[in-house]
């Protein structure tokens, strides 16, 4: 029987993270990143670089909610594909 071809969803480079569960790389640029936009966030140079710095931060942080509710999905889908060859 032939393999179903696997498509992209069209955000390859996310799909290869959640696929390699390499997040080495993405970890210490979110890490320097986060620790840059919370030292703005703490400055004295004007309060909408600090408002600026902490909807980065933010942002951030949602991302991150976001790729480990993927990493989830992910081990729900191969826990329910596991299922079906089952039985």
């Amino acid at each position: 029987m032939a393999q179903p071809r696997q498509t992209s969803l069209g955000y390859p480079n996310i799909e290869k993270l959640i696929d390699s569960e390499d997040f080495q790389d993405v970890n210490h640029s979110f890490s320097k990143a986060y620790q840059e936009l919370e030292k703005l966030s703490k400055s004295k140079g004007g309060l909408k670089k600090a408002k600026e710095a902490k909807k980065a931060m933010k942002a951030l942080e949602n991302v991150s909610e976001l790729l480990k509710e993927l990493l989830k999905v992910k081990y729900r889908l191969q826990e329910h594909v596991a299922k079906q060859k089952k039985g």
